[in-house]
């Protein structure tokens, strides 16, 4: 395999996409338990979304260059605002969830608000990796590891000076750590339930937590 990391394009957005049906959502941890996952992954997977982190510049694919640039890895990164999340949490935070996509953006948007990553470290925007994903295929031959060391320098490039992820398995986590980010704050699925007392997540040992990582840039 002949692999390279680059820019992500408009014109990567349905291969990418099609590539996430795959690789990405069928093993994410928190939607792993649920039947629905094929009704969620068409409803995260708006063009308007993945436009919306690519205009930004710093989104990135890894394309294999022996079989014609397949896409085998992607890293969706966009900037995040202090304000735009406190706004996002307070709209979800008084809604009663009911379906369970309503708990997964609530539980995502929760979780990066109880880290205090823009008062820790004193910041107003961060740059922010919403979705790493290789192709399973290629799984740990360096390239999830390439994505983000290219990321960390694109970051620094455009002068971000926090990187920030949230991982929500722990071989993701561990990746982060082994490339220096530090874990700001993590919670267990078994604490996040429904009003009517029942646990929302549950993903198969080892990963028993989310956890959200930061790296000064």
């Amino acid at each position: 395999m002949s692999t390279i990391v680059r820019e992500m394009k408009a014109a990567d957005i349905e291969e990418a996409s099609r590539f996430l049906h795959e690789h990405f959502y069928t093993g994410e941890p928190l939607l792993e338990t649920y039947a629905e996952k094929q009704h969620l992954i068409l409803d995260v997977n708006k063009r308007a979304y993945k436009e919306s982190c690519i205009q930004q510049g710093t989104s990135l694919v890894a394309v294999d260059q022996s079989k014609d640039d397949r896409i085998v890895g992607v890293a969706y990164t966009g900037v995040l605002n202090g304000k735009e999340l406190e706004q996002n949490w307070n709209e979800l935070n008084g809604k009663k969830r009911t379906q369970f996509m309503e708990h997964v953006k609530y539980y995502l948007i929760n979780i990066k608000r109880n880290a205090q990553f823009f008062k820790q470290y004193g910041v107003s925007d961060v740059l922010y990796l919403k979705v790493l994903a290789v192709d399973s295929a290629v799984r740990r031959q360096g390239v999830g590891r390439r994505l983000v060391t290219a990321l960390i320098e694109v970051g620094r490039a455009k002068g971000y000076s926090l990187l920030v992820a949230t991982c929500t398995g722990l071989y993701s986590t561990q990746l982060m750590a082994s490339l220096g980010m530090e874990c700001v704050h993590s919670e267990l699925y078994c604490d996040y339930k429904d009003d009517d007392g029942n646990v929302v997540f549950k993903p198969q040992a080892p990963h028993t937590k989310a956890s959200v990582m930061a790296l000064k840039l």
